[in-house]
Order: structure tokens, then C-alpha cells, then sequence
């Protein structure tokens, strides 16, 4: 269970100052930045697999993986969902959207309770429910004023909760894993680069300037985070993985508002009230239950 939450510390800590990282790469269409990032954090994954000395154990899977058709279609769901959560969060922050993206991401949480309330039968008890409901009227608050769905912060939360639930079901090792991920979208990210190269010369011009350097480190801080957060998703309850959660989008709105200066209407601080409050109420409900397992541990001593 230790090593469970370092890993996950670890791993939404990085992804929560990602934020300014992004924007240093705006000047870069988020396709772009998305199928380089794609390659560059499989070629890293490959080196750390070459370093474990872990090809024999890479190809002995990928076979298997062929002859498992749920695995397949986990891992598959899997790298789907991530890549699409990548280029949804990228362009958010290249366009001027990370508070909204933020609100997005403190939905997260909430969505992976509730698949594991759905699928893996976990019980958060009467206060996670309710801050589940909280979060929902954030939701609510805004889709009502602003007269539309908040869809890039329900897309962000939505595919980030199919990835953390697919983590659940996977059977490879982590790095094992996330080579195959990536592996499975490398070639349409290839594709895409070669014939944007040849529509668009200058866009290969890239590498020349500083910008290169980033789109390669783009790569790194995209495989290693992941790398601890399937660690940290086999050893640790999904609705434990929503509490760390929230350090992101906590990152990711401090940043958006004091930072880059976003604006902040009425609407959006009594969306964020609500789910706030959530996260309170969620926190008091883990810190209730961690206090009862130590009681319950003591008694039988």
C-alpha cells in the first residue's frame, strides 16, 4: 500500500505542472505536439525496457496479448482513451482554457469513484456518494448558466476515468504495459507527422530550434508519470487514485488563474464552491475510514 501512494504522489505531481509545459510548446498545433509526444515517450519506453533488459518479456507479451482478445481490447481502450485525454488537455491549455480544463479535471475523480462503484465494486460510503453529488451540481451550475454542457471538462474526466478503470483489468508489468500502449497508436502518430511533413515543410523545421528539445522531454514526462500511476493503480483502491487526483487540477487552476491570468466569472467560483466542497467531504470520509481501519487493526492486537 506504500509504495502504492508514492507512486501516485509522484506520478500527479508531475501531471499537475505539466500545465506550464504546454504552453510552452503553444506555438505548436496540439495534433502535432500529441503525435510527438506519442513517439518520443515510446522510444523512451523502449530504452527503459532495453536498459531492465525486459525485450525478451516485451515480445513474449505482445504474442500473448494477440492470443487474448479482452486483453487486447483493454489495452487497446486503454491507449485510446490517453491519447485522447492527451490532445483534449493540450489544446485546452493552448487556447486559453485551463480553468475550464481544471474544472474538467476535478471531475476525474468522481468519475473514477463511480466506475468503481459501477464495475469493481467498491463502496465509498454514504459521505463519497454525497461528494459525488456536490461535484454533480458543480457540473450542473454551469451547464444551466452558460446554456450548454461543459464538454471539453466532461471529456477530460470521462476518458481519463475509462483509462484509470482499463488499468484495473490490465495484466502486464508496468513498463511492459505502457510500451504497448504506446506502441498501439506510434504508427498513426508516424503517419500523421510523415504527411504533415510533406503538406507542410516548415512544420519539420521544428528540431532545429528549441522547441525539439521539448516536444523529445514531452515524451519522457509523458511515460514516466505513467509508468508510476500503473504501478500505483495496482496497489492502491480506485477511490483512493480520486483523492490523489485532485493535486492536478489543483495545480492546474492556480496556474491558469495567477499565471497565465485567465478571467473567472460568478458562474465558474460557485462551480468550483460545489466541488470543492466535494473534495472536503471526500477527504473527511477517507480520513473517517483510515482512522477506523487503525481501530479495527488495534483490537484484534
Amino acid at each position: 500500500m506504500r509504495s502504492g501512494v508514492i507512486y501516485t504522489f509522484f506520478a500527479f505531481s508531475i501531471w499537475g505542472f505539466l500545465t506550464l509545459y504546454w504552453k510552452w510548446l503553444g506555438s505548436v498545433p496540439s495534433s502535432e505536439v500529441l503525435a510527438h509526444r506519442i513517439i518520443w515517450a515510446f522510444v523512451f519506453m523502449v530504452v527503459m525496457i532495453l536498459i531492465r533488459k525486459k525485450f525478451n518479456d516485451l515480445i513474449v507479451q505482445s504474442k500473448w496479448l494477440l492470443k487474448q482478445p479482452k486483453q487486447l481490447i483493454i489495452v487497446i481502450a486503454s491507449s485510446l482513451s490517453i491519447s485522447a485525454n492527451w490532445i483534449i488537455y493540450i489544446w485546452a491549455v493552448a487556447n486559453e482554457h485551463v480553468i475550464e480544463a481544471s474544472l474538467g479535471l476535478y471531475i476525474i475523480p468522481l468519475v473514477s469513484m463511480l466506475m468503481g462503484i459501477l464495475f469493481l465494486s467498491e463502496r465509498p460510503g454514504n459521505k463519497g456518494i454525497f461528494s459525488i453529488f456536490l461535484a454533480a451540481a458543480g457540473v450542473l451550475v454551469m451547464a444551466f448558466s452558460y446554456g450548454h454542457v461543459p464538454w471539453l471538462a466532461l471529456s477530460l474526466a470521462a476518458t481519463s476515468g475509462v483509462y484509470s478503470l482499463s488499468k484495473k483489468f490490465v495484466l502486464f508489468e508496468a513498463y511492459v504495459g505502457m510500451t504497448i500502449e504506446t506502441l498501439v497508436v506510434v504508427p498513426f502518430a508516424l503517419i500523421f507527422l510523415i504527411v504533415r511533413g510533406i503538406q507542410i515543410p516548415q512544420s519539420i523545421s521544428v528540431f532545429s530550434q528549441p522547441t525539439g528539445l521539448l516536444l523529445i522531454g514531452a515524451g519522457v514526462l509523458t511515460a514516466l508519470p505513467l509508468i508510476w500511476f500503473a504501478e500505483g493503480a495496482k496497489r492502491i483502491p480506485l477511490t483512493m487514485i480520486g483523492f490523489f487526483q485532485y493535486m492536478t487540477p489543483s495545480a492546474a487552476f492556480l496556474i491558469g488563474l495567477f499565471v497565465f491570468h485567465e478571467p473567472m466569472d460568478r458562474i465558474q467560483i460557485v462551480s468550483f464552491i460545489f466541488i470543492w466542497l466535494s473534495i472536503a467531504v471526500y477527504a473527511w470520509n477517507e480520513m473517517a475510514k483510515g482512522s477506523n481501519r487503525r481501530v479495527d487493526r488495534s483490537s484484534t492486537i
